[in-house]
């Protein structure tokens, strides 16, 4: 479905209609849609009942995030095992990164569709690496631990297959025909620096991460700020920064409240 959906967004000259109608054939993410397209997250006017309704309230502009916010909020359907991470931590910092890192593209001029995309699925491949070791015999005896930002579970993943969580997402949405700038800037989400294209979109991605794990993972020690070069190139000056953070916070606080899982 998704693949699906990506292949019908990244058509230049694609109508709403077209889109509600692979929505339609999931029922389950139809009532998705609507319910989001209904927040204050994404809503304007009047609530909207059907998923026609939804997709035209939020125009061309705003289907890829109402639909990929949707079916992310579905793959995020059941705790991860490897990491000891339940269904709604995951969904919680996937949504505290979109928020972020469309803040920053908006401050800096990069596509803000984007930057919400790659905040959202930045956790992508920590359910595949999860996926794969609920298959292997004998069961992982003990929990992946996280190292704190930036480097999240990165050096155990490594340890453990060779690649982390950021190369394994990144080749997953590849294959899913997500854009090149998405792609990318999740798989160097750990190392923006060493992008070879979409530094930009890589940078935001990087100090949108810093935003995540203040906001959802308070028991980490993590650095004050983020690197300097990364919020540079993300386009946030120190002088206000303190005024950035403070607009996502309210901002991930009221989706929290309107878009919890379930």
């Amino acid at each position: 479905m998704l693949h699906t959906l990506q292949k019908l967004l990244a058509k230049p000259d694609v109508a709403l209609d077209s889109i509600a109608a692979v929505v339609t054939l999931e029922p389950g993410l139809s009532a998705k849609v609507v319910r989001m397209a209904n927040s204050t997250h994404f809503g304007r006017g009047a609530p909207v009942e059907e998923i026609m309704e939804a997709i035209h309230r939020v125009g061309m502009t705003g289907v890829q995030e109402l639909v990929t916010f949707a079916v992310a909020s579905q793959l995020v359907g059941r705790p991860l095992a490897t990491y000891g991470l339940d269904a709604q931590a995951l969904w919680s910092r996937a949504v505290a990164c979109a928020i972020a890192a469309s803040s920053l593209a908006e401050r800096s001029g990069s596509n803000r569709s984007d930057a919400y995309t790659a905040g959202l699925m930045h956790g992508l491949g920590l359910m595949v690496i999860d996926k794969h070791a609920s298959k292997q015999w004998p069961p992982r005896q003990r929990l992946l631990a996280s190292a704190g930002y930036p480097l999240d579970y990165a050096s155990e993943e490594r340890e453990w297959l060779g690649f982390s969580h950021a190369e394994a997402g990144a080749a997953l949405l590849e294959l899913w025909g997500f854009s090149e700038a998405v792609v990318t800037a999740v798989r160097y989400q750990l190392a923006p620096e060493d992008a070879p294209a979409h530094r930009p979109l890589s940078m935001i991605l990087a100090t949108a991460r810093w935003a995540r794990s203040l906001f959802c993972v308070p028991e980490e020690n993590i650095p004050e700020l983020p690197s300097d070069t990364w919020l540079a190139e993300a386009g946030v000056e120190i002088a206000d920064f303190d005024e950035w953070l403070r607009a996502v916070r309210i901002r991930y606080t009221l989706a929290c409240e309107e878009l919890r899982l379930g």
